[in-house]
């Protein structure tokens, strides 16, 4: 459990709600200039690997940041795997990019793919077999971290690792705002415009206590404790919040969704084993993209929760235990 000075708790408003609290340690990077924050969790006593079922990399979502996935790194490690996790460039503790503090700009995903490399160099794990976990943008980012490392593989570097499988959690395929082509048109407009690192001009920034209040209709999970849960966490760390994107971001998004996820040529030459858990409500992500590209990767199995919402894993104990049961038959297989 991480500690502040004197051992207090870092999070307590979490730990007093029975939240899951990360284990092991953060690590840092230096990427161009930015500062980076991820966690590496290793079983007790376990610095090599040698021990552990194996590494899981979580990838969390947009705006999301490590301890927002304290339940699924906990849960992963209870089964005996090693889990390092982090804070996407301009998310959680690893800084601001846009103009407005509580926004997320990237340039270009590629951004990401190198920040979890140097990730897990610096966690010392180059060269380990992993499983991938994505969540949402995350989904998008394992699939294509997954693929970068398998081209690194058969270029027969003995340094690099071997991605055994990807678990995907309401995976981004495509952002919802449809037509994606002229979303692509007027963000390229706007960054002409100088909007690149500023919310686009229908953003609307809601407080937190707006936020944070349960409604019944919400696109997020229908169990109230999942969904206040992700916000006990910013109590303690408000800095971590973030509320949207950048036009910056939205071009980013769309351009590697183009490019990769929705690419029926890219889908098809994914040579690894994947595992994909949609939600039947879904109103977050593209759910038809989601629907006709997932059943092109040559190893994907897919399983549509029917009761869930976008926020799979923080939904009612019910479809929890259902999506939990598909991941460890998964990890049983591969």
């Amino acid at each position: 459990m991480m500690r502040g000075a004197g051992g207090r708790s870092l999070f307590p408003t979490a730990e007093r709600a029975g939240l899951a609290m990360l284990g092991g340690n953060d690590i840092s990077i230096d990427l161009d200039g930015l500062r980076v924050r991820g966690h590496y969790w290793p079983i007790a006593g376990n610095d090599a690997g040698d021990d552990a079922a194996g590494l899981v990399v979580v990838c969390p979502g947009f705006t999301e940041f490590c301890e927002k996935h304290s339940g699924t790194c906990y849960a992963f490690h209870e089964r005996g795997y090693d889990v390092l996790v982090i804070d996407w460039p301009g998310q959680g503790c690893s800084g601001h990019l846009g103009v407005h503090p509580l926004a997320v700009h990237i340039d270009n995903f590629d951004i990401y793919l190198q920040a979890m490399e140097r990730m897990i160099d610096a966690a010392g794990q180059r060269g380990r077999d992993i499983i991938l976990f994505g969540h949402s943008m995350g989904g998008h980012l394992a699939l294509r971290i997954a693929d970068d490392m398998r081209k690194k593989e058969l270029g027969q570097s003995q340094s690099e690792a071997s991605v055994k499988g990807v678990i995907l959690s309401a995976p981004m395929m495509l952002p919802p705002v449809a037509p994606a082509i002229g979303v692509r048109l007027v963000a390229s407009l706007l960054n002409q415009l100088g909007w690149s690192k500023l919310f686009p001009p229908y953003h609307e920034i809601k407080s937190l206590t707006q936020s944070r209040r349960f409604e019944e209709n919400n696109t997020l999970t229908s169990w109230q404790p999942g969904y206040e849960a992700q916000f006990l966490w910013l109590d303690n760390a408000p800095e971590m919040r973030r509320n949207g994107p950048t036009v910056g971001w939205i071009s980013a998004a769309y351009a590697s969704c183009a490019n990769h996820t929705m690419s029926r040529s890219w889908m098809r030459q994914l040579e690894v084993p994947v595992l994909a858990l949609l939600a039947g409500d879904e109103r977050v992500v593209d759910k038809a993209a989601s629907a006709r590209m997932l059943p092109l990767l040559p190893k994907g199995e897919i399983h549509e929760i029917g009761l869930a919402r976008h926020e799979v894993l923080q939904e009612t104990p019910e479809i929890v235990a259902e999506a939990w049961a598909h991941i460890d038959q998964f990890l049983g297989r591969i």
